[in-house]
């Protein structure tokens, strides 16, 4: 391979004419996993929780965390997507990959000392549009993901769009844009926001004093840098193509030459193209011209852990998200911030667990809807 093989452009295919009924024959199919972080040590917890900005003591401090109704440190509740992306959508060949939303569903929180195995299974493919693309699908993988003693810790339903790249007919057709620019003020403003972001931590909220209408006091992320993104895939995302140095060539020669060695969530094509299509989180040329995209972006299961927080801050260590489901709406790119919001829409006694829904939304600087989800949590109850 020459000096430039990772200059060339990406292959850009069209959706085939058949390309629901491809998508669909392998549904059922299920997926070799390969694990990023097989291990919650006290580590793996806190460069995920650091990456996607939660400080939050109960994911970092050992001693703090024995003090909590834990006993000892857990992981933010999106943690998962740095044991296993959730990513499951083959097939396709060449055709641009889009993190688009997930539905989880939490049953225990993973723990310090915890190992982890993962069942995954290609579920469902159909075909969607959209304002900037003319049509897409949208792949759906199940992901379960159990303890050391074959204990179900979480359940996830993941979505990824299926687009075509520049040059492809229906490509994405977004408009590059500059990294947003800020004053000081502005920057002054967002420095205080991030600052004084409110976290709940050891006291306790009860769920007799939550009414619906009550507004949670949201967070602040960003701009988004590139800094920003290499903090994350230290915590989450080895498994998304990333491979340095001799396992980059590795990868590439398996997918060449022996792709059955490959974890089979991915096609060969992935690991085979000149240039990953992942490096568009980074690289403003192959975001712009090669994906279709404004700008250098963020991972979309990034963004869902963010909005993740806004929960999580304000129910307090006492408090257990059941679940989160988020849908993402448009582009974060460099310069960009992500600013979550969420409201109490209802409470309620089912099987005896005492649970609050929330809706969540998260806008960026000029006020857009960059995600939107729901999240149910359990709280504790006030005794008699």
């Amino acid at each position: 391979m020459n000096a430039n093989a990772d200059q060339r452009s990406l292959i850009a295919a069209d959706l085939p004419e058949n390309d629901l009924e491809i998508a669909r024959s392998m549904i059922g199919m299920p997926i070799r996993a390969e694990l990023w972080n097989n291990e919650a040590t006290r580590d793996t917890i806190r460069h995920y929780a650091w990456g996607i900005g939660d400080d939050n003591p109960l994911y970092s401090d050992p001693k703090y965390a024995a003090g909590t109704r834990w006993k000892g440190l857990i992981a933010p509740p999106t943690f998962f997507f740095g044991v296993f992306d959730a990513v499951v959508a083959p097939g396709l060949p060449d055709v641009q990959w889009f993190y688009a939303g997930a539905d989880w569903t939490f049953f225990e929180p993973a723990r310090r000392g915890d190992e982890f195995s993962v069942k995954a299974e290609y579920s469902d493919a159909r075909p969607v549009g959209g304002d900037m693309v003319g049509r897409m699908i949208l792949q759906t993988g199940t992901v379960e993901y159990l303890n050391q003693d074959s204990k179900l810790l979480a359940r996830v339903e993941s979505h990824c769009f299926r687009v075509p790249r520049p040059g492809a007919k229906g490509a994405l057709k977004y408009e590059a844009r500059d990294p947003q620019a800020y004053s000081a003020t502005e920057l002054e403003d967002i420095q205080k926001a991030v600052l004084t972001e409110y976290r709940r931590g050891a006291e306790t909220l009860f769920w007799e004093d939550i009414e619906p209408g009550e507004v949670l006091p949201g967070t602040t992320r960003g701009p988004l840098t590139l800094m920003d993104m290499t903090c994350y895939y230290a915590g989450a995302v080895g498994t998304s193509g990333y491979k340095s140095t001799k396992l980059r060539w590795k990868y590439r020669h398996w997918a060449l030459n022996d792709p059955e060695r490959l974890p089979n969530n991915y096609d060969p094509s992935y690991y085979a193209a000149s240039v990953l299509p992942s490096i568009g989180h980074q690289d403003a040329k192959v975001a712009v011209s090669e994906v279709g995209m404004p700008g250098p972006y963020d991972n979309g299961p990034q963004r869902i852990g963010m909005v993740s927080t806004c929960v999580t801050n304000w129910m307090g260590d006492d408090g257990f998200m059941r679940s989160l489901s988020v849908r993402l709406h448009k582009p974060v790119i460099f310069g960009d911030l992500t600013i979550t919001t969420g409201e109490v829409t209802g409470k309620r006694i089912e099987n005896g667990q005492a649970l609050v829904d929330i809706a969540l939304r998260a806008t960026n600087q000029h006020g857009e809807t960059t995600a939107s989800g729901t999240s149910c949590v359990e709280l504790p109850r006030r005794r008699s």
